[in-house]
């Protein structure tokens, strides 16, 4: 270890695969340590929030650091190549591929496998999705489309890490032409001043997109840019400044105080990207601004051996760590405790330094004179082997998504299972939504068919906790021949009269239309019989009796107080049920079901293969009744308070003796931890008990 990091120290490749020394540090290609220390910090605070968020609530915006970073060296190196007539955009490209593709393709194909012993088959698929994203540079897309980077399932997404290297590699493939075409043709000055522009605008962008689409704003390349030209400015213009020591050494200091602060205070709430990211994004120019000029206290610390030699493992590490800590995560259907999460780290940086050492390391040296414009011939031989790893990697991928995250390697009683855990409703791609409201009424429509200006005798409002009981609503529209119609918004109650206080604003504004189209579609049905509604309805009393609450509703805030009243809750749905009551339309609650932290699908899994009963996998029946007690209570004296107004709960039903089952006479109930599955729900019917309609 000693040797290894005595050769980082004094002979270091670059991203641009040169060596470089320290001549001085007016050169502008000369080697910088400090930089590589500045590596070590990002992917520490990343590992550590990762393994452990309560550790360094902020550590996510390491990443916007290592944004800083690959700004600034890939600029350095493509300005002072075009400087002196070596530019080509084969070898740039060539060299980004060593630098990267080598050791991410080795990562990839040990970590499909390592899946395979752990992801159950819809696990495992979409671990192929995200596989094919990754290698085609398109995961911050394909990510955004699935699920939001903070939300509790990304803890058991093996590759959700890849989405900024995505990011990265699609600035690569833009802003390299971008100066390859303005860098001879502008002076240094305009070339500035245009990317200060650019700049500008990306982050304006990102601040109106948070807004809006805070996921977008957080995956995308468009509201991230900014953050790469920062470090590209610093490229661009850096070297033309005139710092003192003392200048340098405040900012520098004041950079560290900035990322640092960054780290400590910043959370998954937070205003973020955006303005948010501005203290780490210009800490770390700074830094490198500084650095530049002047050796500085800060400058001396992130060149220490250890720091440069961590900087240096750093793309390895950050490739490794992540899909061990969601594998571990998901195979414990937890996350990690603290000897755990040190377990999970020391091993990911073994495999980084052997990564490093025996994968980038050899990949990245051309075996022949750097400075030759044209591909050398190890530069051909590498494109070869590495087009065949890309096309292996998205074979695996696409075997992975044909055979359906390969169920075959579990027995018919747990294939059975799971293939009923993954059937969720089968409409809510066209019924969901206040948007689809009035559209699509032939895939939306149950039991009887409705004519054209005809009413619907029957409609299911609310959450994703009420689109669930589609199926379960459909039976009995089909049994007495009513026409049907799903009237749902995932993510939104059915509260009229309010501002739902949904997160971030733009769900809150998505759920304010949803209550004005809701509301439209009880006015344009004046023959409703019966208004069906159900909830995330701990999450909503939550919200509505704490306002500004930074907790969410979850278990464990609700069942601190569970004898509590809920005055403002009873109030809001006793006004809501009153506009279907006073029209006559009879309304039927049905209670939240027992909700889950993380599916114990393992133990399900575990325990259909030696047929076991189920319900040893389930909550006891007393933690249920402390989760849903208070919601349980408000619905039923809310009911008691009208007239036509009944409550079925799903809790007496699912509770049954000491414990509350996930999967009952061979049939699975849950979809994942807070929704029934198709099959659930039609199991379910049986139990629900529908108030008589004319």
């Amino acid at each position: 270890m000693k040797r290894l990091l005595t050769c980082a120290q004094q002979r270091v490749s670059s991203p641009a695969g040169k060596t470089f020394t320290r001549d001085g540090n007016r050169n502008p290609m000369t080697y910088l340590p400090f930089v590589d220390g500045l590596r070590a910090v990002a992917i520490l605070a990343v590992v550590a929030y990762h393994a452990l968020p309560w550790t360094l609530p902020g550590g996510f915006a390491g990443v916007d650091v290592f944004f800083v970073i690959s700004g600034f060296l890939i600029t350095r190196s493509i300005a002072a190549e075009m400087a002196d007539g070596s530019f080509s955009v084969p070898t740039f490209f060539v060299r980004r591929a060593r630098r990267l593709l080598p050791a991410a393709l080795v990562c990839f194909f040990a970590v499909a496998i390592l899946a395979g012993f752990i992801l159950l088959p819809d696990a495992y698929l979409y671990f192929g999705r995200s596989l094919l994203s990754a290698i085609l540079m398109y995961a911050n897309i394909f990510f955004y489309k699935t699920g939001g980077y903070f939300s509790a399932p990304s803890l058991e997404k093996p590759l959700l890490h890849t989405w900024s290297l995505s990011v990265e590699d699609q600035f690569y493939l833009t802003w390299p032409l971008l100066l390859m075409v303005l860098l001879p043709r502008l002076s240094r000055g305009v070339l500035i001043a245009l990317a200060v522009g650019i700049a500008l605008a990306s982050l304006v962008y990102a601040e109106v997109t948070l807004v809006k689409d805070s996921e977008y704003a957080f995956f995308q390349l468009p509201t991230r840019a900014w953050e790469l030209l920062a470090g590209a400015l610093v490229a661009l213009g850096g070297a033309r400044l005139t710092l003192s020591k003392g200048v340098a050494t405040v900012l520098s200091i004041s950079g560290l105080t900035a990322i640092g602060a960054s780290f400590a205070t910043l959370s998954p709430d937070a205003h973020f990207p955006g303005v948010g990211a501005a203290p780490a994004v210009l800490g770390t120019a700074a830094i490198i601004a500084a650095g530049l000029h002047q050796t500085t206290f800060v400058s001396q610390m992130l060149a220490l051996r250890p720091m440069v030699f961590c900087g240096l493992i750093s793309y390895s590490l950050y490739l490794w760590h992540w899909p061990l800590i969601a594998l571990w995560n998901y195979a414990l259907e937890r996350p990690l405790d603290a000897t755990e999460a040190a377990a999970v780290v020391a091993a990911s940086f073994v495999l980084a330094v052997a990564s490093w050492r025996f994968v980038e390391q050899p990949f990245r040296q051309r075996h022949e004179p750097h400075g030759a414009h044209a591909l050398t011939a190890s530069d051909k031989r590498f494109a070869v082997g590495a087009l065949a790893g890309v096309v292996g990697i998205i074979g695996v991928a696409m075997g992975l998504k044909v055979l359906k995250g390969l169920p075959q390697r579990y027995d018919a009683n747990v294939q059975t299972i799971l293939e009923q855990m993954v059937a969720g409703n089968p409409v809510r791609r066209w019924c969901d939504d206040h948007q689809n409201i009035f559209k699509n009424d032939e895939a939306c429509t149950f039991g009887r068919k409705k004519k054209a200006g005809e009413s619907y005798d029957v409609a299911l409002f609310g959450d994703s906790m009420s689109d669930h009981w589609t199926p379960l609503v459909a039976m009995f529209a089909e049994e007495r021949q009513f026409a049907f119609r799903q009237v749902t918004n995932g993510g939104c109650a059915l509260l009229f009269g309010i501002d739902i206080p949904a997160k971030p604003q733009a769900k809150a504004r998505e759920c304010g239309l949803y209550q004005k189209n809701a509301e439209k579609f009880v006015e344009a049905n004046p023959k409703l019989k019966l208004a069906v509604i159900s909830s995330y309805w701990e999450k909503w009393l939550w919200l509505l009796e704490n306002p500004g609450s930074a907790d969410d509703g979850s278990r464990e805030a609700s069942a601190r107080e569970t004898a509590a009243p809920s005055p403002r809750f009873d109030k809001v749905l006793q006004e809501t049920l009153e506009v279907f009551t006073k029209r006559g339309v009879q309304v039927l609650l049905i209670g939240q079901i027992p909700t889950y932290g993380t599916l114990p699908v393992r133990c399900i899994v575990a325990g259909a293969r030696v047929a076991s009963d189920a319900a040893a996998c389930g909550m006891s029946r007393e933690d249920a009744m402390a989760q849903l007690q208070r919601s349980n209570a408000a619905l039923k004296r809310v009911a008691a308070a009208l007239p036509g107004v009944s409550v079925s709960l799903p809790y007496d039903y699912m509770c049954q003796q000491t414990r509350c089952a996930p999967i009952a006479d061979g049939t699975m109930l849950y979809k994942n931890g807070g929704h029934v599955n198709r099959f659930g729900a039609e199991y379910l019917r049986r139990f629900v008990e529908f108030p008589s309609l004319p």
